[in-house]
C-alpha cells in the first residue's frame, strides 16, 4: 500500500532525482554559506569597511527554514504531487522568501542606522542618535508588519478587515495621546529640518531667548543669558516663529550719535569723516553709510550703519562697544561737543 502511494507520486527514478535535489539543494546552499562565511571573515581581517560585517550579518541569518523551504519547491516538481499538495508547498516557500527579505531589510536598516547613531555619538549630539534609533525600530516593525499582512494575503484571510479595525483603534490610540504625538512629531520635523542645532541662540515669540542646550523627544530646553533653564514643547517651537542669530552670516549694526545744536556744518563734516575712519578700522567689519538726521530742534544726530562678519554675539557686542568709545575719543579730539540730554526749564513771575 505504501509502495503504491509513493509510486502514483512519481517513478523510482522520479523520487531518486527528488530525493537528490532536495538534500543535494540544502548542501549546497549550506556549503556555499560556510564558504563565503569565512571568504568574508578573511577580508574583513584585512580592511577597515563595515560593509562585510553587513554582509555577514545577512549571510549568518540565512537559516534552515528558509533552505529547507527552497530545496522543498524545487524538488517536488520532479514528483506528481496533487494540486492541494503543490498550493502548501509554494505557499511555503513564498512564506520563507517572505520572511528571508524582510529578515534582509531590517539587517540593512539596522546597519545604515547603527552607523549614523555611531556618527552622532560621536559628535555629541545624544538627541540625534536617539531618534535614528527611534526611526529605526518604526522601519523595522513596518517592515514586519508588511510581512505578516503579505502572509496572511496569500492565507486567504481578508487583510482588508484587520487594517480597517487596526485603523479604528490606531484612530482612538491618536485622540488619547495627541499632546504627546503631536510633540514626538514636531521632533521629527526638528531633525530632519534642523531650525536650529545645539548651540544656537534662539529668539521665540514673546522675546524669550536662550541657547539651545538640549533637543529632547517631547521638549526642548534653553540657557538664557541669565543662566536659567527655559523648557518649551517641541510643538510650539515648530508652530511659532523662531529668530536663529547662528544662522546669520552678517550683522547689520545700527547706532546713533548727538552732538550738540551748535556744531558747526564744517565740523558736521569732518565728525563723518572720523565715524567712517573709526568703523574701517575695527576688525570683520564694513561700513555702509553715517548721515546727518534732519535737525530735531536739539542736537544733530549720525545715523550710523555697518556690518559685521561675524555670528558671534559677544564679538558683536565688544565691536560696538570699541566703535562708540572710539568716536567719542575721536570727537574729544577735534572738539566736536557730544549732546547733553537735559532741558531748560523757565519759570516766570506773574
Amino acid at each position: 500500500m505504501i509502495s503504491e502511494f509513493f509510486l502514483s507520486l512519481g517513478t523510482v527514478n522520479d523520487w531518486k532525482l527528488a530525493i537528490i535535489f532536495f538534500f543535494g539543494l540544502l548542501f549546497l546552499f549550506k556549503g556555499s554559506q560556510y564558504l563565503l562565511l569565512n571568504k568574508v571573515k578573511r577580508i574583513v581581517e584585512s580592511t577597515k569597511n563595515d560593509l562585510d560585517d553587513f554582509l555577514i550579518s545577512v549571510l549568518s541569518g540565512t537559516n534552515w527554514f528558509v533552505s529547507l523551504a527552497f530545496a522543498l519547491f524545487i524538488s517536488s516538481k520532479f514528483l506528481n504531487l496533487s494540486i492541494e499538495v503543490n498550493n502548501v508547498i509554494n505557499y511555503f516557500a513564498l512564506v520563507a522568501f517572505i520572511f528571508f527579505l524582510a529578515s534582509f531589510f531590517q539587517k540593512l536598516v539596522n546597519y545604515i542606522s547603527f552607523k549614523k547613531f555611531i556618527n552622532h555619538k560621536e559628535e555629541g549630539r545624544e538627541t540625534d542618535a536617539s531618534i535614528v534609533k527611534i526611526l529605526a525600530n518604526i522601519v523595522n516593525w513596518g517592515i514586519w508588519i508588511l510581512a505578516i499582512l503579505l502572509v496572511f494575503q496569500n492565507s486567504g484571510i481578508d487583510v482588508g478587515a484587520l487594517l480597517a479595525g487596526a485603523g479604528i483603534i490606531g484612530i482612538a490610540i491618536a485622540f488619547a495621546l495627541k499632546e504627546v504625538l503631536a510633540d514626538l512629531f514636531a521632533c521629527f520635523s526638528i531633525y530632519f529640518d534642523k531650525p536650529f542645532e545645539v548651540g544656537d541662540y534662539v529668539v521665540l515669540e514673546g522675546n524669550r531667548n536662550g541657547t539651545i542646550k538640549k533637543i529632547g523627544l517631547r521638549t526642548t530646553r534653553l540657557e538664557t543669558l541669565r543662566g536659567e533653564e527655559l523648557v518649551v514643547s517641541n510643538r510650539k517651537l515648530t508652530e511659532s516663529f523662531l529668530s536663529n542669530y547662528k544662522k546669520m552670516k552678517r550683522r547689520r549694526v545700527n547706532i546713533e550719535v548727538s552732538v550738540d545744536a551748535k556744531t558747526t556744518l564744517k565740523s558736521l563734516m569732518k565728525g563723518k569723516e572720523l565715524i567712517q575712519k573709526v568703523i574701517e578700522k575695527q576688525e570683520e567689519t564694513d561700513f555702509n553709510w553715517a548721515v546727518v538726521l534732519p535737525f530735531d530742534g536739539h542736537a544733530w544726530t549720525y545715523d550710523i550703519v555697518y556690518l559685521m562678519n561675524t555670528k558671534s554675539y559677544n564679538k558683536y557686542v565688544s565691536v560696538k562697544e570699541e566703535v562708540v568709545l572710539a568716536i567719542r575719543k575721536a570727537f574729544e579730539k577735534d572738539k566736536i561737543k557730544l549732546a547733553l540730554n537735559s532741558q531748560k526749564i523757565i519759570l516766570k513771575k506773574d
